[in-house]
C-alpha cells in the first residue's frame, strides 16, 4: 500500500492547506506561523513537520498541481482544457491570488514555478539555458496571471489561455 496516497493523508493535507489559504486572507504572510496553520487544520506539529518543512513548503505543494499545467505548456503534455481549467480556477479563487501573486510570496511562486518550467526544459537539448528561459518564461506567466486577477486587464479565461500559450510557443520545438 503507497501510503503516501492514503485518504487519512490526503485529508490532513487538504486540511492544512485549507488552514493555510483561509489565514493568508486573514493577515499578511509574513505574520503567519506554522502554528497558526496547524491550529486552525486542527493538527499537531509533528503531522504538519512529517508532509512539510515549513510554511513556503505547504505553499509549494499546494501550487505545485495548477502551477505543472502551466509548465505543462512547453511539453507534449499540454491539455488545453486541463490549462482552461486552472486559469478558470485562478478567476474563482482570485482573491487569494491577489494575495500570495503579491509579495511577499510572488518571489517564492516565481522560483516554484520556474523550477516546474525548468525540468520540462531539461528535457530539450537544443535549449541552451533552461534556468534563465525558466525563470523568464515564469515571470511573465505570473505577470500576466497576477495583472489579470487584479482586474488591471479585462479578459476572459481563454484570452488569458491564448496569451500563456502564445507565449510558451515562442519556445522552440523539440
Amino acid at each position: 500500500m503507497d501510503f503516501a496516497d492514503s485518504r487519512p493523508i490526503q485529508r490532513t493535507k487538504a486540511a492544512l492547506f485549507d488552514a493555510f489559504v483561509e489565514l493568508v486572507l486573514e493577515r499578511r504572510y509574513d505574520q503567519l506561523r506554522v502554528a497558526d496553520i496547524i491550529a486552525r487544520a486542527g493538527v499537531g506539529r509533528s503531522t504538519f513537520y512529517e508532509h512539510y518543512e515549513g510554511k513556503d513548503d505547504l505553499l509549494k505543494a499546494g501550487l505545485s498541481g495548477p502551477f505543472g499545467v502551466l509548465a505543462d505548456m512547453l511539453g507534449p503534455q499540454h491539455d488545453d482544457a486541463r490549462l482552461l481549467a486552472v486559469v478558470e480556477h485562478f478567476w474563482e479563487n482570485r482573491r487569494v491570488g491577489a494575495v500570495l501573486f503579491a509579495a511577499p510570496t510572488r518571489p517564492l511562486l516565481a522560483k516554484t514555478l520556474a523550477g516546474l518550467i525548468e525540468a520540462r526544459l531539461r528535457a530539450r537539448p537544443e535549449i541552451r539555458n533552461p534556468t534563465l528561459l525558466a525563470a523568464q518564461l515564469a515571470g511573465g506567466q505570473l505577470g500576466l496571471l497576477s495583472t489579470w486577477l487584479a482586474g488591471h486587464t479585462p479578459a476572459t479565461p481563454e484570452a488569458v489561455v491564448e496569451m500563456l500559450y502564445a507565449a510558451a510557443q515562442a519556445v522552440p520545438p523539440a
